[in-house]
This record gives C-alpha cells, structure tokens and sequence, in this order.
C-alpha cells in the first residue's frame, strides 16, 4: 500500500463550519457535482462557490501545513507547487468514482470530508485492478493526503446509498507535467497520451486507463 496521511480535526472549528453551511444546487442521487477554487502563487484566484477572501483564507491558514506533508511524501515536487486548488465536491448517495490514480498536475493530493455525520470515505487500493482495499473510514473534519505517481495512489469513493456526500479536495497543483514526469521516472509522451483519452473511456466504460 502506498504512503498517506490521515489527520483530524485537520480544519479550524469556524472554517469547518462555513464550509458545512454552504449553499449549493440540489443534485440527484446518481449526480456528482465539482465547484472549483483556485489560487495561483501569483495571487490570481478563480471561485465557483467561494469568496476570493475565504479562498485566500484557507491558502494563508492551511498551505504551510499541507507543504509540510508534501515535504514528507514526496520533497522533489515542492519546486514545482504553482496553485492550490480548494474544491467542493458533493455526490450523490447512490453514486460512485470508481479506481483511478489523480491526475498528475497534482502534487500533493487531499481530502477533507466534511458532511454528513456519516458516510462513506476513500478506498485504497496497491493496483488499478482494485487489490488490497483499505478503507479511511469517514469521519468528519478528517484529512487524508498522499502525493501520486503513476504506481501508486490508485483509489476510489461513492455515497453510501443513504445520503449525500460533501467533501472538501485540496491539492498542490502544478502545470510543469514534462517535470513531474522527470521526478517520477515515467515517459511523459504515454502520460500525456493517457490523459487526453481517459476523459473519454471514462464516459464510455466508467472507468479510467
């Protein structure tokens, strides 16, 4: 199995709260629904659902702590670090994502799930074809983060058929792919290809290559 880190009560009581409270659309059970925030080290921010000052917020509050972790997992991506995405991310209860590895712009990857009480929470796994399932069991206000390579960090998640489920993704992002490719030892031609194309097979065959 690969590395992570689970940590709790990972956000501050207030921000943990505002985050429960937000107003999204209604979706159906079978629906995931991605809002996304983001902000560049230049300071550029683009917000679906948040304020750019709570944006901010949480980048001043939390990014020392989550660089922290990617300095653990894996230190030769720290260069690279150019934006943070902040994404909220609500499915439906009777849906599910099924095993994939995170895309590589993403350094460090998170988790914080933050609505209902209880749920379903991330399935690991050593492969892509599912071996060795370990499961982090849902809590709320509880962190995981692993750094992926193209081995490792193959997971998935779904609703737990009752109801709803709200999380909080945090992620270290880059758009330095050919470099991430360097660090990780694998041909960025392949990984390149395989990213173009896996939209796809995704809405073919649900699921990824």
């Amino acid at each position: 199995m690969f590395e992570y880190k689970v940590i709790d009560n990972f956000l501050d009581e207030k921000d943990f709260n505002y985050l429960n409270k937000l107003k999204l659309e209604q979706i159906s059970k079978n629906q995931i629904k991605v809002y996304q925030n983001k902000i560049y080290n230049n300071g550029k921010i683009i917000s679906d659902c948040f304020s750019n000052d709570f944006t901010k917020l949480l980048a001043d509050k939390y990014n020392r702590k989550a660089l922290e972790i990617l300095k653990e997992l894996s230190p030769k991506k720290i260069s690279l670090w150019e934006y943070t995405d902040f994404n909220i991310i609500l499915t439906g209860s009777e849906c599910s994502f099924p095993i994939h590895r995170d895309t590589p712009n993403k350094l460090l990857s998170g988790v914080i799930y933050l609505y209902p009480k209880n749920n379903t929470g991330t399935i690991l796994y050593s492969n892509g074809k599912g071996d060795d399932p370990t499961t982090i069991e849902w809590k709320q206000n509880r962190a995981l983060f692993f750094s992926r390579n193209e081995k490792n960090s193959f997971h998935s998640y779904k609703g737990d058929g009752i109801s709803n489920r709200l999380a909080l993704v945090y992620n270290l992002c880059t758009t330095d792919i050919k470099k991430v490719c360097e660090v990780d030892d694998v041909s960025f031609l392949k990984v390149k290809l395989r990213e173009k194309f896996n939209p796809y097979f995704y809405r073919l065959f649900n699921r990824f290559l």
